[in-house]
């Protein structure tokens, strides 16, 4: 992606000539040197420059990345972790995450799969011969160079000689890829942890599913403590090898030396998936599977089941973890401390998983166009998914879903953009942007992949709320969109939301308020609903949990009168550009 209004021209004498992404640490742009070398320079949030405790971090994450090198990881060649706003260049790396390809072209087959597989091994090797665990090996953190894999991000790993850095209220690591060590005793894990993760990220590659894939943080983490991984699918031998990286004894998984070994007989053709491979021998023999299968999956019934989950839970709870810094499939470790508010959840959650709802009646701001310091007060902020949360806030993740942004309309593929009856792309004419075309399933699953992204961005980041933005274009577009298209589009990211720990709101569109447990939406955010009287719908649907933004004089005021005693209400300019731009407007009662 282009670079973004607002980001540096250049970085430590790099020129900055591309925005690769961002996450919960910062931003990544491309880079190049005097010389033409193109490098990957990683930049600091400046809200967390300030933080000593997170540019320790840095400094570590510095220090562990020079320490490795190796074929099949992206050297370190530059870095300032004691810069005003601290970055780290390395050698650029041409070519997607793996979570990416597999994402948007299908699991690995035959030769792809080796190579894939022989390469991490080869990096975890050149990582633990200095003494480090990755203790974060996951499909994103994987890119895909036309040569091999290289394993990237050393943010969390952790030298064995040395007493690990305690994140406060932080999570070490991801948890459909942790290793149960990293749930029970973080400080003592070690290499074989990062072979766990390794089984878990093959069978990920070979399949597009999780080993481990519950429908929240929490249960994710008991399935890696307590049940068999999932494996159907997992053709042989990469089935038997899995199943012995997976052991929940870390003595009981091969070394990397012999993994190795056991890799190097994977197919160089395609082989077809196994709907019941056999049991491997060994450690993980027929015996031991079928006792694990008995007494992790059987014993008990629904009761013991929860008290394991509770017990869970308070493990995460001893390790400093909270629910609002876990997310399934995610790097949080990078994220600000989440406010103390109350899990819960949500009457309208799809599935078991429990979500932080917002505060109820408390100050707010409204920043989707533009981040700034909130105002003293503000308890909740709503922000785009590109810019980083606010600390020690409730955040809301701002994500346009139906329509693409004005910038970004060659994002998507041509036919998911709603085209009239002479094939030229229909535009919400008021902002400029390209409506997506919801209208088939097949489009919205497709058109959902690439919001799966960029809600698991939002996990990643720390947010502990989505806000999908132009629910309502159906109600602008009427001879092309109907509601319940919107509706089934809006059901799926609320499920995906839910798996990622993170509750989800409902912007505007009066019309639908009624299903609103039905589609599993969790609060409101409504724009000008004094202005149209549409309010009461909202807090009677929503109980309450209403954040208002009204965008005249008028609107506010009536806010003010009726509403300010029971929701939360601001008032912003039109366009929400950030403090100190020119027409930025904040007010409230």
């Amino acid at each position: 992606m282009s670079l973004s209004p607002g980001d540096p021209e250049s970085i430590g004498g790099y020129t900055l000539v591309d925005r690769l992404g961002s996450g919960g640490m910062g931003v990544v742009y491309l880079g190049r040197s005097d010389s033409g070398r193109q490098v990957a320079v990683k930049l600091v949030h400046p809200a967390y420059a300030l933080d000593e405790e997170f540019r320790t971090r840095f400094r570590q994450e510095v220090a562990a990345a020079r320490r490795v090198s190796g074929a099949f990881t992206a050297p370190v060649v530059d870095a300032d972790p004691d810069a005003p706003q601290p970055w780290m260049a390395t050698l650029y790396v041409p070519g997607r995450t793996l979570a990416d390809i597999v994402a948007q072209d299908g699991p690995l087959r035959g030769s792809a799969l080796r190579v894939l597989a022989l390469g991490l091994v080869e990096a975890l090797r050149d990582i633990h011969r200095v003494g480090m665990v990755h203790r974060d090996l996951k499909p994103s953190n994987v890119l895909m160079a036309e040569d091999g894999p290289r394993v990237i991000d050393f943010g969390i790993s952790y030298a064995v000689d040395n007493e690990a850095l305690t994140m406060t209220g932080r999570l070490i690591g991801t948890p459909p890829f942790m290793s149960p060590e990293q749930f029970a005793a973080p400080r003592e894990v070690t290499g074989a942890s990062d072979v766990f993760s390794l089984g878990s990220l093959l069978v990920y590659a070979a399949t597009g599913s999780r080993p481990f894939d519950g429908s929240s943080p929490y249960l994710t983490g008991y399935q890696v403590m307590y049940e068999p991984p999932a494996l159907e699918g997992v053709a042989e031998p990469l089935h038997s090898i899995a199943e012995r990286c997976l052991d929940k004894d870390p003595a009981a998984r091969p070394e990397l030396g012999e993994l190795r070994e056991l890799l190097r007989a994977l197919p160089d053709t395609d082989a077809p998936a196994a709907s019941a491979a056999p049991v491997s021998p060994g450690p993980s023999g027929p015996a031991a599977t079928s006792h694990q299968r008995e007494s992790r999956g059987d014993r008990g019934g629904r009761g013991s089941r929860r008290q394991v989950l509770i017990g869970v839970v308070a493990a995460l709870a001893v390790t400093g973890l909270s629910i609002a810094a876990l997310r399934a499939g995610s790097d949080t470790e990078g994220a600000p401390p989440s406010p103390a508010e109350p899990s819960s959840t949500s009457p309208g959650s799809t599935g078991p998983a429990a979500v932080t709802l917002p505060p109820k009646h408390v100050p707010w701001d409204y920043q989707i166009g533009g981040a700034y310091p909130p105002a003293k007060g503000v308890r909740v902020v709503s922000r785009s998914y590109e810019d980083a949360p606010a600390p020690r806030l409730y955040n809301i993740c701002n994500i346009n879903a139906y329509q693409a942004e004005s910038d970004a309309e060659s994002d998507w593929d041509a036919d998911l953009l709603l085209r009239d009856a002479d094939g030229k792309v229909v535009h919400d004419t008021d902002w400029g942007e390209a409506v997506l075309d919801i209208r088939t399933a097949a489009k919205r699953e497709r058109i959902a992949a690439e919001l799966d992204t960029r809600i698991d961005a939002c996990a990643a980041k720390g947010y502990q709320a989505v806000e999908p933005d132009n629910y309502d274009s159906f109600t602008r577009f009427p001879s092309y969109l109907k509601a319940a298209q919107a509706e089934a589009l809006m059901k799926r990211m609320a499920a995906r939301a839910h798996a990622e720990g993170l509750a989800i709101a409902q912007k505007n569109t009066a019309e639908l308020v009624s299903d609103r447990a039905s589609l599993g939406l969790d609060f409101a955010i409504v724009e000008d609903c004094a202005e149209y009287d549409e309010c009461g719908g909202f807090a009677d649907a929503f109980d309450g949990n209403v954040l208002m933004v009204e965008y005249t004089k008028k609107g506010l005021t009536t806010a003010c009168a009726t509403w300010s005693s029971t929701l939360s209400v601001v008032r912003r300019d039109e366009e929400v550009v950030p403090e100190g731009a020119d027409g930025f407007l904040r007010e409230t009662c």
